[in-house]
């Protein structure tokens, strides 16, 4: 992981250096979502909605225009994916944390959003400890769907503060997310554990 840091830090110097810069706004756009919880958690404390919902679209749009720019540049790294997939668990655990800011933990579906933190949590430390062996695990369908998953669940639940939200529809919905979360987490155990035993026996 130092290593792919090392580059990281290298490649910005060298293209700014060189005039290159374009190169990395792929990596800026993805560096301004590290920004989310110390934006979004205050403003949805201090009740400043509209702002909070002009924010939350400006960090989903970082997210959009990063491939995109580093599609256009040629710019796409290891340490690029490495910032992409720690700072997408940020974004998304800053979105569910003010949820749980303002909701009575006495409501069974919303201590259910905190299983949604810690299992994000998780799938964000498997990603940082598969970098730190260089190993990155595949994206697969069922990771790709369980973040469609989690978005649109995060959607409903803060619809279901200004509108009235059946509290069942809501745990059907958390609970898919937490199982597509568990076996997102088992698949990238077993793709670790996989890369693991082909590095090994080829020594």
């Amino acid at each position: 992981m130092k290593s792919i840091l090392e580059e990281g830090i290298r490649d910005f110097k060298a293209d700014f250096k060189s005039g290159n810069w374009q190169r990395q706004i792929a990596n800026i756009l993805t560096s301004l979502r590290i920004l989310a919880p110390f934006v979004l958690i205050p403003l949805i404390c201090f009740d400043k909605l509209n702002i909070f919902v002009i924010m939350v679209v400006f960090f989903f749009l970082t997210d959009t225009f990063d491939g995109y720019f580093a599609r256009k540049y040629k710019s796409v790294s290891k340490f690029g994916a490495y910032l992409d997939a720690v700072v997408d668990k940020v974004f998304a655990i800053s979105l569910l944390i003010p949820i749980l800011i303002q909701t009575s933990l006495n409501n069974t579906n919303f201590r259910l959003v905190i299983i949604n933190i810690i299992l994000e949590v998780v799938i964000g430390l498997l990603n940082l400890y598969a970098f730190s062996k260089n190993l990155r695990p595949a994206s697969t369908k069922i990771g790709k769907i369980k973040t469609v998953f989690l978005f649109v669940l995060l959607g409903i639940l803060y619809l279901s503060k200004v509108i009235n939200i059946s509290n069942i529809y809501l745990f059907i919905f958390i609970i898919l997310t937490i199982i597509l979360q568990i076996i997102t987490i088992f698949s990238y155990l077993s793709q670790i554990k996989k890369r693991k035993i082909t590095i090994n026996s080829s020594l």
